[in-house]
């Protein structure tokens, strides 16, 4: 894994019909992480937008300062003050990943930000360690719904009406998640499995796969009348942002939400999205259905 892959070009920029730019970020929204060499490794994000709570994921690459990647080995997490140095929260285990592709892997934790701003998401290994810079925001000031929220209702393209974007899918072939409309799967009270990518136009190695890795979670899985939708980013050849990426205000691709049948948020993800992050997330909305 090679620095820069997990870490860049994942904030979106529309031209064209008067749509806004959506790069950086504006006073409300969370910047992006940022990459980091606190130490002897670089720490490359691979999700950017947390929420302050206890247990919220953090992803990460690990190489060393020559961009060797380090894989599979001991990492703790510990979350510091940006300014200070000093301990938030931590140590957290940070458990290695390799199913987003060959040659990439990913580090998971789960760590607690209590508090909203920025702080250092530091990894220590026997090899060195590193820094990530995250900024946390508070789930009552996200811009994107959080889980909690009641999902927003707008249309989606499927196969049998378009909604005027260029394509309904840009995987080859297409996945099997365009059967049904958002705004029809929150009508008839169904749980929801959402997901917004673009494998055609993602501009790193790692969001292309998420189409394809969610949509395997569906077909694998038994999810009862559960809804598994993808969303594209575009309407055109990559260039102006669809009016459902616009509604939900989202500043980044890809982001896989899960929605309860009561219509609200259960869990999100945004950044590189492994196999097991989609069956939880599934898994948490149905159930959220079954105990509802």
């Amino acid at each position: 894994m090679a620095a820069g892959i997990l870490g860049g070009g994942w904030i979106l920029a529309a031209c064209g019909d008067g749509a806004p730019s959506r790069v950086g970020a504006s006073a409300s929204a969370a910047p992006p992480a940022t990459a980091g060499t606190g130490g002897q490794l670089n720490v490359i994000p691979g999700s950017f937008f947390p929420l302050t709570g206890k247990g919220e994921r953090v992803a990460f690459g690990l190489t060393t300062l020559e961009n060797e990647p380090v894989e599979d080995v001991g990492v703790e997490v510990t979350v510091r003050d940006t300014e200070t140095g000093e301990v938030v929260s931590g140590p957290f285990p940070a458990t290695f990943h390799d199913d987003l592709g060959e040659g990439f892997g990913l580090y998971v934790a789960r760590v607690d930000l209590p508090e909203p701003g920025p702080v250092a998401i530091v990894a220590e290994t026997a090899h060195g360690v590193g820094e990530q810079v995250l900024n946390a925001v508070a789930p009552a000031d996200s811009p994107v719904p959080a889980p909690g929220d009641e999902a927003i209702t707008t249309a989606t393209p499927t196969t049998e009406e378009d909604l005027g974007v260029a394509r309904v899918c840009t995987q080859d072939p297409p996945c099997g998640m365009h059967e049904v409309s958002l705004e029809d799967a929150l009508a008839q009270g169904r749980p929801v499995v959402l997901l917004f990518a673009t494998p055609a136009y993602c501009q790193t190695v790692v969001c292309g796969p998420a189409v394809a890795t969610v949509d395997e979670v569906r077909r694998d899985g038994d999810w009862g009348d559960a809804a598994f939708i993808h969303a594209e980013i575009y309407t055109d050849e990559g260039s102006t942002l669809a009016p459902f990426v616009l509604d939900w205000e989202l500043p980044s691709e890809p982001w896989l939400f899960g929605i309860g049948a009561d219509g609200r948020i259960t869990a999100r993800i945004d950044g590189a999205i492994l196999a097991s992050d989609a069956e939880a997330l599934a898994a948490g909305a149905t159930d959220a259905t079954r105990a509802g």
